[in-house]
């Protein structure tokens, strides 16, 4: 599969290098991308994983997306998940061992990269990224894109922000769900995970893509018809419940300790936007919840009992 797509993805892999040379050439000149990202227990894994991205743009560039297109994508994905559940680990260590050594050999390593890859923004993506964001007008990409320029306008403005809102409780909290995560995945690779859910979706996927069901981005109504019955004769993987449960979890506790903050953020962004903007996002919003509330729906009356 890589060989097949290498022509096609040699402008971004060459983008790549260039970057990456731009970013660490002063802060760690010892810094290779080769020999980290595309050698040693990293070389397969990127290899695949930037197959499979050329892949998947080709796969969904298209109108309107159906499940029968998501179905047939399912195996890719469960080739990929099993591969990143063998070389991962590995490919982590050597990536850590590049960055443990560039900052053993440079003690500002990690500012002189902020301010190369701030350098680099600047002098390649500011104008275009400015230009993009003019184009949209008032629309809320638009002013979200102006917002967060007018706001971050320096790696400075970045620190200084996560200086203001990183607490030790954040920190705390932090650490603690990345735990939580890392004991998570290991016991998706560990039971074999990835190919159980992967036979369940490619299973509900095509069930689901027929009938009036025929674009994969609303679910409410037809497509909820089809999945609940599914449910009728095929129960949620355990292995899949887990996680559904960690993340709702991860919610709760969030909007528990964090809602007042959150309502915060929100607050200073409306405060930025037009009407037409406030009008978008209510929209996005109303829409979003509402297809969550169907999924929510066919989840609490098929939720498995997993012990």
């Amino acid at each position: 599969a890589v060989e097949s797509t290498q022509s096609t993805g040699s402008s971004g892999i060459n983008a790549e290098y260039g970057g990456a040379a731009a970013i660490f050439g002063s802060s760690c000149p010892t810094f290779d991308l080769n020999t980290v990202a595309f050698a040693g227990a990293c070389k397969s894994l990127v290899k695949q994983a930037t197959c499979y991205g050329l892949k998947a743009a080709s796969h969904y560039d298209r109108d309107v997306i159906n499940y029968g297109h998501i179905a047939k994508d399912v195996k890719n994905i469960e080739s990929l998940g099993n591969q990143a559940c063998a070389e991962a680990p590995a490919c982590f260590q050597q990536v850590k061992a590049a960055m443990e050594d560039c900052m053993a050999r440079n003690a500002n390593f990690v500012q002189d990269t902020i301010d190369a890859a701030e350098t680099a923004y600047k002098e390649n993506f500011e104008a275009q990224v400015a230009e993009w964001a003019n184009s949209k007008g008032d629309s809320l990409l638009g002013a979200l894109a102006s917002m967060a320029m007018d706001r971050f306008s320096s790696a400075d403005d970045i620190q200084a922000f996560i200086n203001e809102h990183l607490t030790d409780d954040v920190v705390a909290d932090a650490k603690a769900a990345a735990g939580e995560a890392q004991a998570l995945a290991q016991q998706w690779c560990e039971e074999g995970c990835t190919s159980t859910t992967a036979r369940f979706l490619e299973g509900i996927f095509k069930h689901m893509n027929g009938g009036a069901c025929r674009d994969a981005s609303e679910f409410c109504g037809a497509c909820q018809n089809r999945a609940a019955s599914y449910f009728a004769r095929n129960q949620l993987p355990c292995c899949i419940e887990r996680v559904v449960q960690k993340g709702i979890e991860a919610y709760e506790y969030v909007i528990e300790n964090y809602e007042a903050t959150l309502n915060e953020y929100a607050s200073a962004v409306g405060s930025g936007l037009s009407a037409d903007g406030i009008a978008q996002a209510t929209a996005i919003k109303d829409a979003v919840v509402a297809e969550f509330q169907c999924v929510q729906a066919v989840y609490s009356a098929n939720q498995p009992g997993c012990a």
